[in-house]
């Protein structure tokens, strides 16, 4: 029965989400942003130095993975079910902790700022807690107390790490929403000095480009000469 109350105790704890968010740590680094015309640099907040905490995902994923292969698991006086669900949830973690935690890890290592990298560290370490919390509250249920004690200290210590990582994304996205609206500031500025820059087309009439007709002075026919009339015969 105290078994029970402290883990929900436990859980109640764990599980209750944080709610503060961090813009940008304190300390945290800079990341160059270069205008679109390539005539200068801008440095924009960055998210920090992410190796500290790579190192305590590390740490807490190798606790974890020697804490849960020593579970007996097989020797718990349950069902046949019971045991097998807690054994497959055990060797998923195992697997999880050992082969694809350390790529997702290393993905970081080299690309410290992607978001991408970044999401799929904390979406692999969210569903890692879910996992393991299920498997502790049947380790909670049906092996020893100081099995028990194991799991729900891999629990802490996997929790920490990934609200701490959930932080960090929020810094990233924030950092990577001022570098955007700043390279679209600089992209209109740019196109409006390009724009007036440019010289001013003139449109010239094609009428304006034809030569003027020369007048032609209409010669005068030559005037009529009426001879006088002849004078009647003299007598």
């Amino acid at each position: 029965m105290m078994r029970s109350l402290y883990f929900c105790a436990l859980a109640i704890v764990l599980v209750w989400p944080a709610v503060a968010q961090v813009a940008t740590p304190a300390g945290g680094k800079t990341s160059p942003a270069v205008h679109p015309d390539g005539s200068a640099t801008v440095l924009v907040p960055g998210p920090g130095n992410v190796s500290p905490l790579l190192a305590q995902i590390q740490s807490a994923g190798r606790t974890t993975a020697a804490d849960v292969s020593l579970l007996s698991i097989r020797r718990w006086k349950v069902a046949s079910d019971t045991r097998n669900d807690a054994a497959t949830k055990a060797e998923a973690i195992q697997r999880n902790l050992t082969t694809a935690l350390p790529t997702i890890v290393a993905e970081v290592q080299n690309s410290p700022n992607d978001f991408a990298a970044n999401f799929k560290l904390y979406r692999n370490l969210d569903v890692l807690y879910d996992v393991l919390a299920s498997l502790a509250e049947s380790v909670g249920a049906f092996g020893s107390k100081s099995e028990f004690e194991t799991m729900a200290g891999d629990l802490d210590r996997i929790d920490k790490v990934r609200r701490t990582l959930g932080e960090r994304l929020d810094a990233l996205a924030s950092s990577k929403d001022a570098e955007i609206a700043h390279l679209k500031t600089q992209l209109k500025a740019t196109r409006t000095t390009t724009a007036s820059a440019q010289p001013k087309k003139v449109v010239v009439d094609d009428d304006d480009k034809k030569p003027a007709k020369k007048t032609v002075a209409k010669k005068k026919p030559p005037a009529t000469v009426t001879p006088a009339s002849q004078s009647s015969n003299p007598q």
